[in-house]
């Protein structure tokens, strides 16, 4: 008995010292996000960064605090808890080194953006890492673990080997309470910080907090009494989206039956930013792009695939999405297309399960119509089978009289930008490295980057035109109404990241847009247009009443845009409201003037940020209440995502 409890003690403190140290070890390697910690931090705000990254580890760190205790519970062999515990550790470790390169390259934290990739079927078509990630990350888990395991050996065996007597249980867990009451002073340290600066509004400190990872603050002006709130406190806009049920449409629109059928394709280059649409790099689509209406001022409804073809299809805000998803709800565009009699057809180079655009834009369509499974493992040979599966389809159509609607997503644009050798951008990269492209933004490696990304650009025009040669070879083209442009561009530094889901910059949401077909004058549109334009625009081209344009989209027409207007869009977490030469970041479920940053169009924060939120609050609250114009009053239902 006396020794089980003397080894039961030794594995004790050998898991204690262990956690112990990877907190430690975890607080060096989260100093890297205090190198996102802007320049003119206040002393308070540097002092809160520091508790709060320790805090933050240390939080973090209670999950393999919890594995810990479990091996010391379950796992009775010492042989084998060494190695176990070695491998929390590990995990632990990697994983939060982990995040500071997600967080250098993207800008945030892993999300739940980030687990979707993970959990999501068919994300691997559009996230690569490539060996030069795995290899030598898993070789830093194997290194890591295998130093852990052997602390934890020597601090078992070195305290077995004392051969002291046990301590009173009472006097053994003495350790653990004085860990727990430090961790507990710090955590109730930073959060009074933060919880002060955020009821005097104190962004300095938020901007602090944004750099942490997971971090939570403590928010305390609105729950004090109204005598004690601050007068001079700015008001605060909330985006009360929760889990409501979706209400889209109020009214379904009703199209003139004696109205136009022409065709429709739609043909969106992934990632394809507007200064891409050049003699250059898409020297077919700028050919084309004289016969067609060119949209000079354009933008994607956001910075990634899920929330620009959302906008594109369904003429709604990015924040729509959720309760979209939730109740698989095909958007109206489809719906009417349908009820005309439209045969519909969906060819991608990148699976349709990821993001999840077979339960939500194409709930309705055919499945046998979903052209996204091709035997290739690169984007730009996938491509080429599209354009395959495309011209064998229009080949067993020949004779039919019923119209299509067609989309084609070409996806070698997209990282990690593959396209065939030798192509016309020199000297490009041959590959991808995302731990070099963490590391570095030299002028050389960027310029290397984007030359591969402009020679995948210029392989997917080669297989565009292809495309639009069918049409033409079917004799269909003048009977088409056709679009062509990209779901969101992509950045190469110009804003300090690499890729898109970063920011709301003109680099990572401009893209080009061309239409054409029957109703369209050529020509060259300067004013805003955006992607939530094209629903209403092609049904109103085919018939529907514009008057009735507000009771199922939030676009506007891109015949007929306004001289100005606000423009929205959507990332994960936030959405963003472009204002002029600001853009103002707003929290998807914001409720704070805090949760409300203010930057201008090279993505550098405004030098009074509070004072633009104010000037344009009224704005603001439209766009919190446009989020839940479409959106019921009650929860959703648990089992609507079963549907």
């Amino acid at each position: 008995m006396h020794s089980d409890l003397l080894r039961s003690a030794a594995r004790r403190h050998a898991s204690v010292t262990l956690w112990v140290a990877n907190v430690a070890a975890g607080t060096l390697v989260g100093t890297a996000y205090l190198g996102h910690v802007p320049a003119d931090a206040s002393p308070a705000a540097w002092v809160f960064g520091a508790l709060g990254l320790l805090s933050s580890v240390a939080t973090l760190a209670l999950v393999p605090a919890l594995m810990l205790w479990l091996i010391h519970r379950w796992v009775r062999s010492d042989f084998y808890a060494a190695p176990a515990a070695g491998l929390v550790g590990g995990v632990f470790l990697v994983l939060l080194a982990a995040d500071t390169l997600v967080f250098t390259l993207l800008g945030h934290h892993f999300n739940g953006a980030v687990w979707n990739v993970v959990s999501t079927r068919g994300s691997e078509d559009a996230v690569r890492l490539g060996a030069g990630v795995w290899v030598p990350s898993l070789g830093a888990l194997a290194l890591v673990t295998a130093v852990e395991a052997w602390l934890w050996r020597s601090l078992f065996r070195r305290r077995l080997a004392c051969g002291a007597r046990p301590l009173p249980r009472s006097l053994s867990l003495r350790p653990i309470a004085l860990l727990a009451g430090a961790y507990l002073a710090v955590f109730a340290a930073e959060k009074t910080i933060y919880a002060a600066a955020e009821y005097r509004c104190d962004r300095r400190v938020h901007e602090v907090a944004q750099v942490l990872p997971l971090y939570q603050g403590l928010r305390v002006s609105s729950l004090l009494p109204e005598e004690l709130a601050d007068d001079e406190r700015p008001p605060a806009v909330e985006f009360r989206l929760g889990d409501r049920a979706l209400a889209y449409p109020d009214r379904m629109p009703r199209v003139d039956p004696a109205g136009a059928r022409p065709n429709i394709l739609v043909l969106v280059l992934d990632t394809w930013r507007r200064d891409m649409l050049d003699a250059r790099a898409t020297p077919n689509l700028w050919a084309f792009s004289r016969t067609a209406r060119r949209f000079e001022d354009h933008w994607s409804g956001g910075n990634s695939t899920r929330f620009g073809i959302f906008s594109l299809l369904y003429g709604l805000h990015g924040s729509y999405w959720f309760p979209v998803f939730e109740a698989r709800r095909p958007p109206v565009l489809m719906d009417v297309l349908a009820e005309l009699g439209y045969e519909r057809a969906v060819f991608s180079s990148a699976s349709q399960s990821y993001p999840e655009f077979r339960e939500t834009a194409w709930a309705d369509v055919d499945p046998t119509l979903i052209f996204d499974d091709h035997d290739a493992e690169r984007a730009d040979g996938r491509d080429l089978l599209v354009a395959e599966r495309f011209a064998a389809w229009m080949d067993g159509r020949e004779g039919t009289v019923d119209p299509f609607f067609a989309f084609v997503l070409l996806d070698s644009p997209h990282q990690p930008y593959d396209a065939p050798p030798a192509g016309p951008f020199q000297p490009a990269a041959e590959a991808l490295n995302y731990l070099e492209l963490a590391r570095s933004d030299a002028p050389d490696l960027v310029e290397r980057v984007f030359n591969r990304y402009r020679n995948a650009v210029h392989h997917a025009d080669g297989v565009a035109r292809g495309i639009l040669d069918v049409l033409r070879a079917h004799g269909v083209l003048e009977d088409t109404l056709v679009v062509i442009t990209g779901d969101h561009g992509e950045e190469f530094q110009e804003n300090g990241f690499w890729g898109h889901t970063s920011n709301f910059s003109h680099e990572q949401l401009a893209v080009p847009m061309l239409l054409a077909g029957p109703g369209v004058e050529p020509g060259v549109e300067c004013r805003a247009t955006a992607h939530a334009d094209l629903p209403a625009t092609l049904l109103e081209l085919l018939g529907a009443d514009p008057a009735e344009r507000e009771h199922w989209s939030q676009g506007g027409n891109l015949l007929a845009p306004p001289a100005e207007r606000p423009l929205v869009v959507a990332g994960w977490e936030h959405l963003g409201l472009i204002l002029g030469g600001e853009v103002f970041r707003v929290g998807i479920e914001a409720r704070s003037p805090l949760d409300v940053a203010v930057f201008d169009r090279a993505w550098r924060p405004v030098a009074d940020p509070a004072g633009a939120y104010l000037r344009e609050f009224p704005r603001i609250e439209d766009l919190a209440r446009e989020c839940t114009r479409f959106l019921a009053d009650e929860p959703a239902r648990w089992w609507t995502a079963a549907r």
